[in-house]
């Protein structure tokens, strides 16, 4: 070996299987050619090997991660490819690495030339499964048995059952470095011929046995599966309780093989394979790919899992190139069925190229081997350098869909889950992966969110970009799409300063979407390309997910570096009730601990359904908040033409009742419409301490309220011959409802001063919905009027109508249901922004100053 020669893994030889390595060569004469090798034997003995032939430069030095190799096992830059390319010598053979406590080791070499040249330098890398301070324990419970294993810390954390269709520990164990408690457990747990039948209890005992464990944070469990045990999966999230996430790779829309029995009830009969399409190729290996029975021909539908029954989301992840069965096909069948059910609780995502055996990234892919059902050689499907590039796609999806579906504080897993090897392993993980997914990415520009890339909706990040050039101008982006798939999308122009960095909480945008020193102005100046879309993010369970970029100089240039933001509508611990109790119809959310809490009555504006946001985010600080819906969702008629405040009086007593509720009396939220509604709760029915206006109506309008049978306030109506039509298509109706003060109206007026409770009103100056600032003086002048001063009122200038949680996309106008055509909102984005974050600090403050709770004990709990 040569002493000058030098061969380095950087940043460490010890690192976990599922991360890269960069791999230096140095010492090399100027343009030598040389063989680079790797070299590593399974669990079973068998060893698996690559070369790639590269010519070093003038410096003598190679670096995989820049230069191509000039032929061997794969050509081209390929990082990793040395891992990914590795062969056995025998045909039709997988590289086994299932058992979790002994690392994948590699080898690596460098030789004279091309072929067996005389070896130069060697290095060793060691490619752990098991991070420092993961646990291992094996299980054997009732009618399961597998393996546990558990991250290192208090928790709590999600939960994960790995449903492998033969025992392995290699994808359990990696989640589990990832922050993950996951249970690897085996659907085909005896010898193949030996399984007649398959019981779904069995599989539902190990769900319970995870959520029993004490780290466990999440409510529910997720699954990963692929083949068949994603059928497998599939039941579990369509017939057992508590299942919220499914990871479904390559399998297929049926139960396969044999009958599935739950609550010893025949629950599904088994989709077979006709052996006479089995296709025999030259390499001895054979293509299953047309040999499943249809699941969709009428003789099959009794296989065919009820997938619209599942609460919990899906996400069907498929290889173009699998020739085990046609997974691409199975997973449109479940899209289709899905939506034509009404449900949106999926995503899917489909890799080109790939094949059947989809798992961690840089393993050795395998294009055949021993099916482990059929007992015969089958081709997998996929081309090597397309497979190994899905893999690191893949895992990183996984992970990520997992985290924003199994409800655990983000922060605490993340801050826990720094892995090191002895010290000497700094992996900056998320950069890797990144420059994994695109490979024209620059490796040295950096995108961070800070203090994480997880947190709520209405808290703010740092955003900080490094590693560019002095004085490079870039483009930031932001872009998310809302929960009717309409895409809302932002950029604006920076420059970064002498040391390459730019710093959104400092530095000014130049131009695009907005321009100054804005930090989360790529946030709130997203918008759609159509005119009049408001951004919809009504739903508590979803976070809202922005995608983040920095691309070069102004325009369209190349992306530079990408970081992703999940905006969580829930804290950790909060808990989602839907609500269905006598007229009721909402969702209640309320904080984790005994309590005692504050408790509010949302009430959103006019337009029928149920918005969870503004109801989720107060609970995630401390109140019990219920929100309902005054029409249009669940069973309630789609349209009402009178409102009755004996629902939300029956709404009240409700919250009031609640264990955890300690104020005497409740809160009320109100927006628009809803602000009138509030003003008659505060006036006419007890216990209302606190009343919150937004942007409302002195006077009762568009519907007529009735308590107790009889009508107590007729509606304020508008002229819509008023409505101002402008170039956008979108209207101004200010001045389009009629007055409350005209002699024909006062009877429309909520008599106010009535109300025990306080009140905050809150107005924007550009409100071109109606005049909400008018509205605050007659309702300011009636109470002093009446000798009262239990209020306070705040005007924002340049505000539009719709304040609502800040950091949401600004809404200039969108459709308005009572006027039946688009509407402008009012307000300058910038300054809506800014009334947005000072609104929502304002209105916590007034709740907790006066509703009776101990604040000292509700603050130590948040």
């Amino acid at each position: 070996m040569s002493s000058q020669v030098r061969l380095r893994l950087l940043p460490s030889a010890r690192c976990l299987f599922d991360e890269p390595v960069q791999v230096k060569v140095s010492g090399l004469r100027s343009r030598q050619v040389v063989t680079m090798r790797a070299r590593a034997t399974d669990e079973r003995g068998v060893v698996f090997s690559s070369s790639a032939t590269y010519r070093a430069d003038g410096s003598g030095e190679i670096d995989l991660d820049r230069d191509p190799s000039l032929s061997g096992s794969y050509v081209g830059v390929e990082p990793m490819g040395l891992l990914w390319s590795m062969r056995a010598d025998t045909l039709h053979t997988y590289f086994y690495k299932n058992k979790a406590l002994q690392p994948h080791v590699v080898t690596f070499s460098v030789h004279e030339e091309e072929g067996e040249g005389r070896m130069l330098a060697e290095a060793t890398n060691e490619r752990f499964l098991m991070g420092d301070g993961v646990s291992r324990l094996p299980v054997k419970r009732g009618n399961f048995q597998g393996v546990l294993f558990t991250p290192p810390g208090e928790g709590p954390f999600p939960a994960v059952l790995d449903l492998c269709t033969f025992m392995s520990e290699k994808r359990a164990c990696l989640l589990a470095n990832k922050g993950f408690v996951v249970l690897a457990v085996a659907v085909c747990a005896e010898k193949p011929d030996d399984i007649k039948e398959m019981h779904l209890d069995h599989f539902e005992e190990a769900v319970d046995f995870l959520q029993q464990q004490p780290k466990v944070g999440s409510k529910g469990v997720g699954i990963i599966s692929r083949s068949k045990g994603a059928d497998i999966a599939l039941s579990l999230a369509a017939f057992v309780p508590g299942v919220e996430a499914v990871v479904w790779i390559n399998g297929c829309s049926a139960n396969v093989a044999v009958p599935l029995y739950y609550k010893r009830r025949r629950i599904l009969s088994p989709l077979l394979v006709d052996f006479s399409k089995v296709i025999l190729t030259e390499s001895g290996a054979s293509i299953i790919k047309h040999a499943v029975h249809n699941p969709l021909a009428e003789e099959n539908e009794g296989s065919l899992v009820p997938v619209e029954r599942a609460e919990g989301r899906f996400l069907f992840v498929v290889s173009e190139d699998d020739l085990n069965w046609d997974s691409r096909a199975y997973m449109d069948d479940m899209v289709e069925r899905l939506k034509r059910h009404g449900k949106d609780n999926f995503e899917s995502v489909c890799y080109p190229r790939a094949g059947h055996i989809l798992e961690p990234p840089y393993g050795p892919y395998c294009p055949s081997a021993t099916h482990g059902l059929m007992r015969f050689p089958v081709l997998w499907g996929g081309e090597p350098k397309a497979h190994a590039a899905a893999e690191v796609l893949m895992w990183k999806k996984i992970q990520e869909f997992l985290r924003a579906h199994l409800s655990c504080d983000a922060t605490q897993n993340k801050a826990k889950f720094s892995i090191s090897f002895h010290g000497d392993l700094a992996r900056l993980e998320e950069s890797h992966l990144r420059d994994a997914d695109n490979p024209e990415m620059s490796s040295q520009v950096r995108l961070r969110l800070l203090p994480s890339a997880r947190c709520l909706f209405d808290e703010p990040v740092q955003v900080k970009v490094s590693g560019l050039r002095s004085r490079q101008v870039v483009t930031m982006r932001a872009r998310s799409t809302d929960e009717k798939g309409v895409v809302f999308s932002s950029s604006a122009t920076y420059r970064a300063d002498g040391n390459g960095e730019i710093d959104l909480a400092r530095d000014p945008s130049l131009s695009g979407s907005y321009v100054g020193a804005e930090p989360m102005g790529l946030l709130w100046s997203l918008a759609a390309d159509t005119a009049h879309k408001r951004f919809q993010k009504n739903r508590s369970l979803n976070p809202h997910v922005v995608k983040i970029s920095v691309h070069e100089g102004e325009g369209e240039g190349g992306m530079l570096a990408e970081a992703t933001n999940e905006r969580f509508l829930m804290g950790h611990g909060v808990s989602r009730s839907p609500v269905k109790e006598g007229n009721i119809r909402g969702v209640l959310f309320t904080p984790p601990g005994e309590g005692p809490f504050p408790a509010v009555l949302d009430l959103y504006t006019l337009g029928g359904g149920l918005s969870e946001k503004r109801a989720s985010l107060l609970a995630s600080r401390g109140f019990v908040v219920l929100t309902v819906a005054l029409y249009g969702h669940d069973d309630m008629p789609k349209n009402v033409k009178e409102i009755h405040l004996d629902y939300l009086e029956e709404a009240i007593e409700f919250l009031r009742k609640q264990d955890e509720v300690g104020s005497k009396r409740v809160g009320v939220i109100s927006i628009s419409k809803s602000g009138d509604l509030a003003l008659s709760v505060a006036s006419y029915l007890p216990g209302v301490a606190a009343t919150v206006w937004i942007n409302g109506c002195s006077a009762n309008t568009v519907l007529p309220l009735y308590y107790k049978k009889s009508q107590i306030l007729p509606a304020l109506m508008f002229d819509s011959s008023k409505l101002v039509s402008t170039e956008s298509g979108a209207s101004i109706s200010i001045h389009a409802m009629h007055n409350p003060l005209a002699e024909e109206n006062k009877a429309t007026l909520v008599p106010i001063e009535q109300a025990e409770g306080r009140f905050l009103f809150v107005a924007s100056g550009d409100d071109l919905n109606w005049d909400s600032k008018g509205y605050v003086d007659m309702m300011v002048e009636r109470l002093k009027r009446h000798g009262k001063d239990n209020f306070e009122s705040v005007c924002y200038p340049g505000a539009g109508h719709y304040l609502e949680p800040p950091y949401g996309p600004y809404c200039s106008s969108s459709f308005h249901g009572a006027a039946g055509r688009p509407i402008l909102w009012g307000g300058e984005p910038r300054s809506h922004a800014a009334a947005e974050v000072l609104m929502w600090k304002k209105v916590q403050e007034f709740f907790q100053t006066h509703l009776s709770c101990d604040a000292t004990q509700i603050k130590a709990k948040f």
